[in-house]
């Protein structure tokens, strides 16, 4: 849950400090004093995009604060972004003319970091989401879970298929398009095959011929510096030999002292360390061997190399996938129908088993949407839609053409549509063709209620979700809302007096003007004051003797 909110030199918001508690806080106001503004600050919070326009006038920076409950469900993404944990969420939005700095818990995060715990951190509901009840493309977004391990799970197994299906599927196409261009570069492409390939290219050939270029050539130099060595190590009064005495010697003296004992078995390990090293330095000098003739070829091999590698400015490495590359172009134009047929069996394998990834995960979302169809109808039933159908339709796919991709979407083969119907006896149709503003308002809340039981958000952020209602439908959404806050903390904007009467805790937002500049002011009303603001959203301008009776009758009986 959100505990407080501060907000400095945002708009015309000077400094103000919010509070907030658990259950249900409204916020009502003058039209214009900025509650809209608390919105957009709690926005960016949750990882809204920042803007030099937000900063008040004549002053350098906004500061934007917002202090939250800890969860243990954001561990991971502390850990891996070596955010301190601590019992409270600290997430803080600096802006600027020049940049915009994001903390969390006093360590500087990216935008999509913030992202990832806001979504965790709260749900806002702003103004214009309920227009997403009418737009199509939003459905599966607010259909598929958030966290459902099997979900996610068949989703990425799709994801991997159709990234593989479309790798297949993109090489035939290039086979098929590219055979005459293919054979119109056949002979330059055999040439350069030939050219990078008659130098048997592997990893590193370059590093190791420089190094057995560089001992061929300084041969001499190799041969008596070892020599000289073993000989020192090994000669006529052998170095290692009198180590080893050295050893014994002190080995005889350790009933005398632990000290003689540990120079002795020191001593012992520089023996066996200098033993290895001379028979190390025997083996190299047996096995030296000069050659004129080998020297002479590896700096030609090595000469050839570099010559290649100016050539076609790509390193050995390069040179070699280079070449892998030719020589599939290569097949392609002398073997094409043969590599034209490898790569359509290849793209109807791949196919296959991504349409069975698909289907798999089309049946898990259709088992989502019943359960998601009983949900919202009786979500329905509490916000006097008693008669509120709710149908997921799910668009039949062909599936026959293997080389077709354009049923695959990025999140699976389905595209649904919402179906309702609000009145008895009524077939359901699309709900962009059914719902008023009113309906789709209350669908809306139906949605935000349903889903907040199974998220894992621990703030609800409504900015008029009751706006086109009245009367008694005014009174079933504040209910619902009343409902919901008590499982998860909501916040409500609203204009509606029963709204605004059913709240646990009611913020006053208004404006002053004192010299020349326009100030954002944030009261809590105490009850006698919240009858009064009621009374007010009830009458208008005046306050009448029967609106502050309907206000306290309103606030006595929540």
């Amino acid at each position: 849950m959100l505990k407080k909110l501060i907000v400095k030199n945002f708009a015309i918001i000077e400094d103000i400090t919010l509070e907030f508690n658990k259950g249900m806080t409204v916020i009502t106001g003058q039209t214009g004093a900025g509650k809209s503004l608390i919105i957009d600050t709690i926005s960016l919070l949750l990882g809204a995009r920042a803007d030099s326009d937000m900063i008040r006038y004549n002053e350098n920076e906004a500061y934007i604060c917002g202090i939250f409950d800890y969860n243990l469900i954001y561990e991971d993404i502390f850990n891996n972004n070596n955010i301190k944990i601590d019992d409270e969420v600290k997430v803080e939005r600096i802006i600027t003319n020049n940049k915009n700095t994001i903390k969390i818990n006093n360590t500087s995060v990216s935008l999509n970091i913030l992202k990832q715990i806001a979504i965790y951190l709260a749900n806002l509901h702003i103004q214009n989401d309920t227009f997403k009840l009418f737009n199509q493309d939003t459905y599966i977004d607010l259909l598929d879970p958030k966290d459902d391990d099997t979900f996610n799970n068949l989703l990425n197994s799709y994801t991997k298929s159709l990234y593989d299906y479309n790798l297949k599927l993109d090489l035939y196409n290039k086979i098929k398009k590219s055979q005459n261009e293919l054979n119109n570069k056949l002979e330059y492409l055999e040439f350069e095959h030939k050219e990078i390939s008659s130098l048997n290219l592997y990893l590193n050939i370059d590093k190791e011929l420089e190094e057995d270029i560089n001992k061929l050539s300084n041969f001499d130099k190799i041969s008596y510096n070892l020599n000289l060595s073993k000989d020192k190590i090994d000669g006529e009064y052998s170095a290692i030999d009198n180590i080893y005495d050295a050893a014994m010697a002190l080995d005889n003296l350790k009933s005398f002292s632990n000290d003689y004992l540990d120079y002795s078995t020191k001593l012992l390990d520089v023996y066996y360390i200098a033993k290895e090293i001379k028979d190390n330095i025997a083996y190299e000098i047996d096995n030296l061997d000069y050659d004129e003739e080998e020297l002479n070829n590896k700096t030609e091999l090595m000469l050839e190399i570099d010559k290649l590698k100016a050539k076609y400015k790509m390193s050995v490495e390069e040179l070699i996938e280079y070449d892998k590359k030719i020589s599939l172009d290569i097949q392609m134009a002398t073997n094409y129908e043969e590599t034209l047929n490898n790569a359509k069996e290849d793209v109807i394998k791949y196919y296959d088993i991504l349409i069975k990834k698909a289907i798999k995960l089309s049946d898990y979302r259709k088992n989502i949407a019943k359960k998601l169809e009983k949900g919202i109808i009786k979500e329905c039933n509490d916000l006097d839609l008693e008669n509120a159908l709710f149908e997921v339709k799910f668009s039949e796919f062909n599936n026959n053409d293997p080389f077709d991709k354009s049923i695959f979407y990025p999140n699976g083969i389905d595209k649904i549509d919402f179906y309702v119907s609000f009145n008895k006896g009524e077939p359901t149709k699309p709900l962009y063709k059914v719902a008023s503003g009113g309906e789709a308002s209350r669908l809306m809340l139906a949605f935000k209620s349903y889903f907040s039981s199974k998220d894992n958000v621990g703030l609800l952020i409504f900015d008029e979700i009751d706006s086109g209602v009245s009367g008694i439908t005014a009174m079933h959404i504040a209910k619902k809302m009343y409902e919901i806050s008590k499982h998860i903390q909501l916040i409500c904007i609203t204009h509606l007096a029963s709204v605004a009467a059913i709240g646990d805790n009611h913020k006053f937002i208004s404006k002053e003007e004192k010299d020349n500049r326009t100030y954002t002011r944030v009261k809590d009303l105490s009850y006698d004051e919240r009858v009064e603001e009621i009374a007010l959203m009830i009458s208008g301008d005046k306050l009448s003797i029967y609106a502050i009776e309907n206000a306290k009758a309103l606030l006595n009986n929540k």
